[in-house]
């Protein structure tokens, strides 16, 4: 299928109900030609539909005098179809939650369709285009490309088989070296990932034409280990959430039991350091697992310093086989950061977070002056990048870890309606934990931080430059989810210390 090339089809149709089957029929003859299954395309027709009926009848009030298009995409591992109309503004948030357990409750029926809808497909999305009206996204993963179903293929051959065993015999790894990511390293990556975390890990992970399309696209920055005949031995990587972020993630870090003893993972992460310094970043940052503390140690001993415990981030069925088996509980992690750059910078914490806050940049040695929000006029904006067009605020649903990221991009007090928007919304998705970022270069964050925590939201910690490249407080809301404290392993002692503040905010 790649010989699509990210292929785009689009069709404008009246928004009266009569044209409903010639909508649904473009949709499920553009998913034919993409390579979906039997299943997948009945799953893609009855979100489309579901999607379709409502902006007709309740955005477009079935006039055939409206307009809307219909936008199929093919990219590597997935379809999308978007949506897109000019009728009346619709909020997701009103639609009340469906409960599939209580079906003799008349007034449960409302949320049928959208249940119907989100559950049909991988990802849906709401968008408010502005004059340009709104969009639906309907996202839906092409399985056969996934790779639990690649190696299924593979292994039921003969001859696949037969290189298992030959594998199996081969000569001890005599040599090695790194070197960056080639396409044809992205299978084997995948592989890595499957066996040793399963599906706990972020999607695209698992379909290795995303892991060369985001490589290619700058997405991810890939260092691979290979063996002296070029066979995959381990991975890491730099992520960029956004193309001019002066900060990335280290981490999708995985290392085959071949070359555990080999010392490839320190080496791995100098040479993500010296690429990273290479390219300017101001620094990197890492989520480090706390069910064990391995991965803080290392962390620790490369200068990174602890900013924040972001609790219930990961999921709970995890297994890290031999260090700890499956976690018992949703998995917290800690919010690691590397200072590469530090320009001097000028910082608003609330009140009440100042200390643990100032604490945390002295560790790091970040250069930042604690101003006075009250000599200071908000600023409005500041967050905001061209590319998002002066955005007040966004969410992102994280769907294998069941979280967000609500990120403001203003400090005008006006955003509270839409953070409280945006979390109801998402409680209503049963989303487990909520994180907040707030512009804590903004004179305006002392203010709306606690508004927002009025709201329920607590302290998490801070990112330095995790806001397009301005310090970013992080709040989080737990949605009825319980925290076992006591099973969070902290190694440093600032770590601890962190944890027990949060704790402390949480129960305040």
């Amino acid at each position: 299928m790649s010989d699509l090339n990210s292929a785009r089809l689009e069709l404008s149709l009246p928004g009266n109900i009569s044209f409903l089957e010639t909508a649904l029929s473009y949709i499920v003859n553009c998913a034919k030609v993409f390579g979906l299954s039997k299943k997948e395309l009945s799953q893609i027709q009855l979100a489309a539909e579901e999607a379709l009926i409502n902006i007709i009848n309740n955005s477009l009030n079935n006039d055939p005098n409206e307009i809307y298009t219909i936008i199929c995409r093919w990219l590597p591992t997935r379809m999308e179809v978007v949506i897109r109309d000019k009728g009346m503004p619709f909020s997701p948030a009103e639609i009340p939650d469906y409960n599939p357990e209580a079906l003799a409750d008349l007034d449960n029926m409302e949320g049928l369709s959208m249940y119907l809808l989100k559950h049909s497909v991988d990802e849906v999305h709401f968008r408010n285009r502005g004059r340009d009206g709104k969009e639906t996204v309907l996202v839906k993963n092409i399985e056969a490309q996934r790779i639990d179903n690649i190696i299924r293929e593979e292994v039921a051959t003969e001859e696949t088989k037969r290189n298992i065993e030959d594998n199996r015999r081969s000569t001890a790894i005599t040599e090695w070296h790194l070197r960056s990511f080639r396409p044809g390293d992205a299978l084997e990556i995948s592989r890595c990932a499957f066996q040793a975390y399963g599906y706990s890990y972020e999607t695209y992970i698992y379909y290795p034409e995303r892991i060369t399309e985001m490589n290619q696209q700058g997405e991810l920055k890939s260092v691979v280990a290979v063996d002296q005949n070029e066979n995959l031995l381990a991975h890491i990587a730099l992520k960029f959430y956004h193309p001019n972020d002066p900060i990335a993630e280290m981490g999708v870090a995985f290392v085959k039991p071949a070359g555990r003893r080999l010392n490839i993972f320190s080496k791995l992460c100098l040479d993500a350091y010296n690429k990273a310094q290479k390219q300017g970043l101001q620094g990197l940052y890492g989520r480090a697992v706390t069910s064990h503390p391995l991965s803080q140690k290392k962390l620790i001993d490369d200068n990174f310093i602890n900013c924040g415990v972001l609790l219930g981030l990961f999921p709970a069925d995890v297994d890290f086989k031999e260090l700890t088996g499956k976690v018992v509980q949703k998995e917290s992690a800690l919010l690691m950061f590397l200072p590469l750059k530090s320009p001097i910078k000028t910082i608003y914490p609330p009140k009440k977070h100042a200390e643990i806050v100032d604490e945390i940049f002295a560790n790091g040695t970040i250069k930042g002056i604690t101003g006075d929000s009250s000599k200071v006029k908000s600023d409005n904006n500041t967050a905001a990048t061209d590319t998002q067009d002066k955005l007040k605020l966004s969410h992102s649903r994280m769907e294998v870890f069941n979280t967000a990221d609500i990120i403001c991009y203003s400090s005008d007090l006006k955003i509270v309606d839409d953070v409280l928007s945006a979390k109801k919304s998402l409680c209503l998705e049963r989303t487990d934990v909520l994180y907040l970022f707030l512009d804590l270069e903004n004179p305006g964050c002392p203010k709306l931080a606690q508004a927002c925590e009025e709201l329920g939201f607590f302290f998490s910690g801070v990112l330095p430059y995790g806001l397009h490249g301005r310090h970013a407080l992080i709040l989080q809301y737990l949605n009825n989810l319980a925290i076992d404290y006591d099973k969070i392993k902290l190694h440093a002692p600032f770590a601890q210390k962190l944890l027990l503040y949060i704790k402390n905010c949480e129960q305040c």
